[in-house]
């Protein structure tokens, strides 16, 4: 069944980005193979997670980085806190990761405070949100942002596995889900603020 979602998610990652002028070879994941064992797969995953192997996607233009346009989503959480009259508490997080992930993805560099910074403010910004949303919002809120945020975790895993896998373009195409459904997260739960 994995072999099928793979080689479906491959077969269409390629054929959206052959439009796009984007070698499909550069999309594939040589590491899986129909041949695979699933215990090998899966620690092939889980290696493949947990690598430094990686180096973020560097154009010449930080416009042209799916990275940093997405990053700027942000932007809806802090106004729509702003134009429900609680920016504090529910802005300010998201306030800190815009300008940390705007700093960051303008110039990403793997080892550097930048980066640091940025995963210091989304992990605080997260927490601080989660937190926030089952103290100050009806009991509908709370599922919200975690399938939010749990869903930008798979973006983040995914993303990464591509990225170390040589598929670059591709694991940050991903990655920008991440900025999608953190902020759908952080937007779904302004409504039920009590």
């Amino acid at each position: 069944m994995l072999n099928l979602a793979t080689s479906l998610a491959f077969s269409i990652l390629s054929t959206r980005f052959s439009t796009l002028g984007v070698e499909h070879s550069s999309l594939r994941c040589s590491r899986i193979t129909a041949e695979s064992p699933p215990v090998g797969r899966l620690s092939s995953l889980l290696t493949d997670l947990g690598s430094s192997d990686w180096q973020p996607l560097r154009p010449r233009s930080c416009l042209a980085n799916p990275c940093f346009a997405s990053s700027l989503l942000t932007s809806f959480s802090v106004s729509e806190a702003c134009r429900r009259g609680v920016y504090v508490p529910f802005g300010i997080g998201p306030t800190a990761v815009l300008a940390s992930s705007v700093i960051y993805w303008s110039n990403p560099i793997k080892e550097s405070l930048r980066r640091t910074v940025d995963l210091f403010a989304v992990r605080v910004g997260m927490a601080v949100q989660v937190l926030l949303a089952w103290r100050y919002c009806s009991g509908r809120a709370l599922p919200l942002i975690l399938a939010g945020y749990t869903a930008g975790g798979a973006c983040y895993a995914c993303g990464r596995i591509l990225t170390v896998r040589g598929a670059v373009l591709a694991g940050h195409r991903v990655h920008c889900g991440v900025h999608v459904f953190a902020n759908l997260g952080n937007l779904l739960i302004l409504p039920y603020v009590v």
